[in-house]
């Protein structure tokens, strides 16, 4: 089921719960947790969206729980050496994930060879965001609707471009969705990240792009770009202008990229509940929200085994796609 606009409450008992966590948190050892530095992988390089929302978390941590959290930027092979390093680490409470849709649910379908299992290899504290996929066009496309946009596509078979941040991405695979969907022909050019793709967008060398909202408000906001539709399932607070997808006659163009805190498997139940309070209460607080909101980013609370059965219809969803459209990385 989609992520769009949903607002669940994440992890139950667990914040109701807090104060008699607190209490009986603690390691088979004499020490109790956490008695030393954690440390939070980022499978990006520091300043993108995923890099703002670790690097709030750890400041956030690191107030209530005393210890040190530092957040390490880990970037490459679309994310799968930063979650391999995180599976790989010992179930102790201090080393976390900021796993992401690639990681967690596309990349197991897309590389042909992973070392590691998103679904078994790690325990899920929760889902920290989401932001939905976005058809945007350069201004000079003589189109200000989705139905405009796609009568011209139509009536220019193959002569169209749009840029993705890479093959196998999201802004790729929801290209290649809304391609099938609405039974336009566009050529796909892959760039090594989404900000390349943009300028060439906006200097008018593609004509469109399916990125996600933070990736293109400040662009949107200047008027480099038209945003002509929303993937989501109802309008954004952040771009309320913009109408979703099913509104206009598309209720399965439905796509969001997310984030999700994880600690490997099989940390101890008393740190993850204690994690999932803390990360609760971030997500609660009015300064985090508002600073997502600046970048683009509308914070997703879900309960925890709803997440669970999301990013397994993830899984399944993203593998049939990837499956039809035969690509394989090695």
């Amino acid at each position: 089921m989609p992520l769009a606009r949903r607002s669940l409450i994440l992890g139950g008992a667990a914040a109701a719960g807090h104060a008699v966590v607190v209490q009986s948190v603690a390691q088979p050892s004499s020490s109790p947790w956490p008695s030393k530095t954690i440390a939070v992988l980022v499978p990006f390089p520091a300043g993108g969206s995923a890099d703002l929302s670790a690097r709030l978390l750890a400041e956030h941590f690191k107030n209530v729980l005393g210890q040190a959290v530092v957040v390490e930027n880990k970037p490459g092979a679309g994310g799968n050496l930063a979650a391999a390093e995180a599976a790989r680490a010992q179930a102790d409470g201090y080393t976390l994930f900021i796993g992401t849709n690639g990681t967690q649910t596309i990349n197991q379908s897309l590389y042909r060879h992973l070392s590691y299992d998103p679904a078994a290899d790690f325990a899920a504290v929760g889902m920290m965001w989401s932001a939905p996929h976005l058809t945007v066009i350069h201004p000079a496309i003589p189109a200000r609707s989705l139905a405009s946009f796609i009568a011209y596509a139509q009536a220019r078979p193959g002569e169209l471009s749009y840029g993705s941040s890479g093959i196998g991405s999201s802004t790729h695979l929801f290209g290649e969705m809304f391609k099938a969907r609405t039974g336009i022909e566009m050529v796909h050019v892959p760039y090594r990240g989404q900000a390349a793709a943009l300028e060439d967008l906006i200097a008018g060398r593609i004509a469109a792009m399916f990125p996600i909202v933070p990736d293109v408000i400040a662009a949107i906001h200047a008027n480099q770009v038209s945003a002509l539709a929303l993937a989501a399932n109802s309008a954004s607070e952040i771009l309320p202008d913009i109408p979703p997808m099913p509104q206009l006659g598309y209720p399965d163009l439905i796509a969001s990229a997310w984030v999700a805190l994880y600690a490997p498997a099989p940390t101890s139940a008393a740190i993850i509940a204690r994690l999932r309070a803390e990360l609760e209460a971030l997500l609660g607080k009015p300064g985090f929200v508002e600073r997502m909101k600046q970048v683009g980013i509308e914070v997703e609370r879900m309960r925890v085994d709803a997440f669970a059965a999301f990013a397994q219809q993830e899984r399944l969803r993203w593998g049939k796609l990837i499956a039809a459209l035969k690509l394989q990385i090695e």
